[in-house]
């Protein structure tokens, strides 16, 4: 902010300019730290591990209230699925002709370790593999893959919100059951793996701790500024006239 002055206004009439100016001034800083929100995310992950399993420890990081306010928490939770192994026709007839279709199902849980409640649970399918296969034939399975997410927000008042807060991790439990559905001819011999991972995003929007000065404070000093301003001023002038 530039303040300039002219000298056919009288000092009086300077003065309260400037604390106008400084006035304005103070109340932008102000209304500027008030608005300044922000928000604050950790993600973690698992690899891929074989069904079926319960309670694979995910810890994400609380959120640390010398940040700020805590306003809302946003969970995000993405499950992948994938699965392969071998089919086989037993039929002894070699013109037997089996034809077959394989496809994977898992239903993926995530809790809070600390209270065992469910946050968010997914039921994950794949692609749908097909085959044909005569007599006595063997053939590998494709890999078959799937992916589902959901998110759930925690306000303020909710419930488990406090539980998001802390010094110490955000520890979940992810669990995972998987069926593999084959449909066609009998006389098969099928082995089929199946494996699940997750990934999880936490969320924090809060509003920061005060970074910058009081509003009183700040117009204080755009004051203090003012008045000095108005007594170089005069200085200046004085020195002219000598």
């Amino acid at each position: 902010m530039i303040i300039q002055f002219d000298n056919s206004i009288p000092m009086t009439t300077k003065l309260l300019q400037t604390l106008a100016a400084a006035t304005t001034l103070a109340g932008i800083v102000a209304t500027t730290g008030a608005a300044n929100a922000a928000s604050i995310s950790y993600t973690g992950s698992t690899n891929y591990i074989q069904t079926d399993f319960d309670g694979e420890l995910l810890s994400l990081t609380k959120f640390n209230s010398a940040l700020g306010t805590l306003k809302g928490v946003t969970l995000g939770f993405t499950g992948d699925i994938t699965g392969d192994g071998s089919l086989k026709n037993k039929n002894t007839n070699p013109n037997n002709t089996a034809n077959l279709t394989v496809h994977l199902t898992s239903d993926l849980d995530l809790k809070l370790k600390e209270t065992d409640q469910s946050l968010l649970a997914l039921n994950v399918s794949t692609n749908t593999g097909s085959y044909s296969l005569k007599g006595q034939q063997t053939t590998n399975i494709q890999t078959l893959t799937g992916t589902q997410s959901a998110t759930q927000n925690y306000t303020l008042g909710s419930n488990l919100f406090s539980s998001f807060i802390g010094s110490g991790d955000l520890d979940l439990l992810f669990s995972a059951t998987a069926k593999s559905v084959l449909t066609g001819s009998g006389n098969i011999l099928a082995d089929i793996n199946t494996f699940a991972r997750a990934n999880v995003t936490v969320t924090y929007d809060y509003d920061p701790a005060k970074s910058v000065p009081e509003p009183s404070t700040v117009i204080g000093m755009g004051l203090f500024a003012g008045i000095g301003l108005l007594s170089q001023r005069k200085k200046s002038l004085f020195k002219a006239s000598n």
